[in-house]
């Protein structure tokens, strides 16, 4: 069994953790804004930080921690969500049916894509274990 590590080493390594997940983030938005991608920076900094992790072949254990902890708050990410459709209340009522189609329709058509891609993926894989 490991050793604890002291509290003030802890902390040091949640904090280059975060920055480290903050600065892959900002340089996403920068590649992003730069060259003008029609992806999120968000996702390119994601990208980023999985192609880090892939060359390092492990989650360094302050980063395991940082996201832990904030996968098991992610509720409180959607506060600011939640505000800011608050200020269009007006907006949302007025077009309240077709939100309610628009999120049922893409619901049905993102599901029966989720299925058709696993049918796919599922034969293609039993078609070359057979072919061993």
């Amino acid at each position: 069994m490991a050793r604890k590590r002291p509290l003030a080493l802890r902390i040091l390594l949640w904090a280059l953790a975060f920055l480290a997940l903050v600065a892959c983030n900002e340089v996403g938005g920068y590649i992003c804004d730069r060259f003008g991608l029609p992806v999120p920076g968000t996702v390119i900094g994601l990208l980023i930080m999985l192609a880090v992790l892939a060359v390092l072949r492990r989650v360094p254990e302050g980063l395991n921690e940082v996201a832990v902890y904030l996968l098991s708050h992610l509720n409180l990410f959607y506060v600011p969500a939640g505000v800011g459709v608050l200020g269009y209340v007006a907006l949302v009522a007025r077009d309240f049916w077709p939100i309610v189609i628009t999120l049922f329709v893409s619901t049905f058509l993102a599901t029966i894509a989720g299925g058709l891609a696993f049918q796919f993926v599922a034969r293609a894989t039993d078609k070359r274990e057979a072919d061993k």
